[in-house]
């Protein structure tokens, strides 16, 4: 079975020589009908979000999905399948054989060509400041939270199937656990881009954006673990082995990738410092484009887990190569990993539309048991989101006594400090704050008190209730479906089982996300510069910038000035990090000056290139095209 199976995939994913890539015109026949429909997708796109009404209940992936479905429809009728899609053996003629190729979706496809760039794109995207604020409990919630879903969705629906709920299909729980682990991976893209033109609470977005950009490479992780349980269910020294080997395999694989993905960002800063290709931009944006696969492939040589790497390579690109690339490569290769997983992320939606009516569903469909995995799905969502929140509101709580144990300690010292030198002289006002030590108590307090240093940290409970509505399955669920382990013959049960459970929370989930925003009273529309202007004395990295600003950054970032590292670093500063000198009024090639504040005590003119002009301009925050004219946005995922 594993054998026909594996050819049977050979096939399917387009190996030369079979199916639709048999023959040139096999080839072109799919390309021409595939990229049509894609262009028809970004035509729709268009006009959907020129129609805000429709827009609101259709997100634009469920949009994408009812393109392929309708397509896929069509393409099954005109010349449909001999064997199914999945059975292909290329001897069907070449309409049968495209045919064939339109109406599957290929895994390997999925995960080597079209979900590099989109996790890649995630990563380089981040928003560092508010990614690190809320580092805890993104972490707590893709990680932790992620393998409690996994085994409470594998147990759930073990009970279930035990009380013979389920209908006719009864899989073993190693299996039910692999299917936890990969319906456990989400993918908001609908949600985001609601949060995206809402302009959410910042909070909000982060703990979703930061969530899924590390829940699907824990979910594989999981999923790759777990798979290798079923079929040793019937050996308790196999299954103790294989606990011991998953444990191992997730630490090895997570903590190797995350390393080697840092690694592969500051290689690749350090290239672009020693070798100035600034001069030659086409050469430049050619080395810099490889950073979004070669560490993918790297790590699955050394069999770790690509998506890992390649998420934390695109957070060190963007960190440490990104200042060392000259100002025009930096806009085209900004806009070239956007179009990238733009077009990758539209084709996943559209071949997952088209792939549902080649799924040959005759004899596998369970509705007991769909229904029950749906219900799972959220059961396992509420167990990650609801006690993850109470238990991290406990950690801020428990640190919040302990920072007014402490303040309350060190101004009663500071009392009787003061009492021993006043004496009897001390007038009765200072004991009700009427004096400086009183004014000093209060804004002390104010200051280390939770409402000022850890507000913006507490997760309020209709954040949490959005957090558990925003967790939608997509392509990375059903592309670990198409891969499932088959040695006992249910794999098609639950590719279908979890395509439905995609197609539910894309258009009921997604479609419902503005409602679910209004109902749940989510601020929207926040004025970005006044949010970070008010957070800025809360968002830094501590211990962290200190590592980097002493180890890493001198050594790979040109020119790089320590006295200079932070984003709050005045002009003149930021001017002697590019080694310009001072002078003449600063003047650019277009001719338009930049001065100092007139607070500042730089107050003479700087005299700066074209270079330093448009680093100046990038580090205040704007777009590193020439005309500077958008800045970055708080809500910029990469996707659009």
């Amino acid at each position: 079975a594993d054998e026909s199976d594996e050819s049977s995939s050979a096939v399917k994913d387009g190996v030369p020589g079979y199916g639709w890539t048999a023959t040139e015109e096999g080839i072109s026949s799919y390309f021409v009908i595939f990229l049509s429909l894609l262009a028809l997708v970004l035509v729709f796109g268009k006009l959907l979000h020129d129609r805000r009404n429709l827009s609101s209940v259709l997100p634009e992936a469920g949009m994408t999905i009812i393109v392929g479905v309708v397509s896929g429809y069509f393409v099954n009728l005109l010349s449909p399948p001999q064997d199914g899609a999945d059975d292909d053996d290329g001897d069907g003629g070449d309409d049968a054989n495209v045919a064939n190729g339109l109406l599957s979706f290929s895994p390997t496809f999925f995960f080597v060509a079209l979900l590099p760039p989109i996790i890649f794109n995630s990563g380089y995207h981040l928003k560092r400041e508010l990614f690190f604020r809320h580092m805890t409990p993104i972490v707590l919630f893709s990680c932790v939270g992620t393998a409690v879903s996994t085994l409470v969705i594998g147990v759930l629906l073990q009970i279930v199937t035990s009380a013979g709920l389920t209908g006719s299909f009864h899989p073993r729980f190693s299996e039910l656990l692999t299917f936890g682990a990969l319906v456990s991976a989400t993918d908001p893209v609908s949600t985001l881009a609601v949060f995206q033109e809402k302009r959410v609470d910042p909070q909000l977005f982060y703990l979703v954006f930061g969530e899924s950009v590390l829940n699907d490479a824990v979910g594989l992780v999981l999923f790759n673990a777990c798979q290798k349980f079923v079929g040793h269910e019937n050996s308790f020294e196999k299954v103790t082995l294989a606990i011991l080997q998953f444990v191992l395999d997730f630490l090895f694989s997570f903590i190797g990738s995350l390393f080697l993905g840092a690694i592969s960002g500051i290689l690749a800063a350090f290239l672009l410092k020693i070798v100035d290709m600034r001069q030659t931009s086409l050469l430049e944006l050619c080395f810099y484009i490889l950073v979004m696969y070669l560490p993918f492939f790297l790590a699955e040589v050394l069999h770790l887990s690509g998506i890992v790497t390649i998420l934390f390579t695109g957070i060190a690109a963007k960190r440490y190569a990104e200042p060392n690339l000259s100002p025009r490569t930096e806009a085209e290769a900004d806009r070239l990993f956007r179009v990238t997983a733009h077009l990758a992320e539209t084709a996943i939606f559209l071949e997952l539309g088209l792939s549902v009516f080649g799924l040959g569903s005759h004899g596998n469909f369970h509705l007991q048991f769909i229904l029950w995995a749906i219900f799972a799905c959220l059961v396992g969502r509420a167990t990650n989101i609801y006690p993850i929140t109470l238990l991290f509101n406990r950690i801020l709580w428990r640190r919040d006594v302990e920072d007014e144990n402490s303040t309350e300690l060190e101004m009663g010292n500071l009392n009787q400090e003061s009492g021993e030198v006043s004496g009897a002289q001390t007038p009765p006002s200072s004991l009700q704050g009427g004096n400086a030590l009183g004014t000093k108590r209060s804004n002390s307090s104010e200051i280390t008190r939770t409402s000022y240093s850890r507000q913006d940290l507490k997760i309020h409970w209709n954040t949490a209730h959005m957090l558990w509505f925003s967790g939608l399955r997509g392509a990375v669920a059903y592309a670990c479906a198409k891969t499932f382990p088959n040695s006992l013959g249910n794999r098609t049960p639950f590719v279908i089982t979890t395509m439905v459970i995609v197609l539910v929370t894309v258009f009921l989930l997604g479609g419902t996300t503005e409602i679910a925003l209004s109902a749940l009273d989510i601020d929207v529309d926040v004025d970005e510069e006044e949010y970070m202007n008010s957070e800025s004395e809360r968002l830094n990295f501590g211990v962290l910038n200190k590592l980097e600003d002493k180890f890493i950054c001198p050594y790979v970032i040109r020119d790089y000035s320590r006295s200079c590292q932070s984003d709050s670093a005045t002009l003149s500063c930021r001017l002697a990090a590019e080694g310009q000198s001072l002078g003449t009024p600063p003047v650019t090639s277009h001719g338009s000056g930049i001065m100092p504040s007139p607070d500042s005590p730089a107050t003479q003119g700087q005299e700066m290139t074209e270079l330093a002009h448009f680093s100046v301009m990038r580090r205040m925050g704007y777009l590193s095209d020439e005309s500077f004219r958008r800045k970055k946005s708080l809500y910029d995922y990469g996707s659009r």
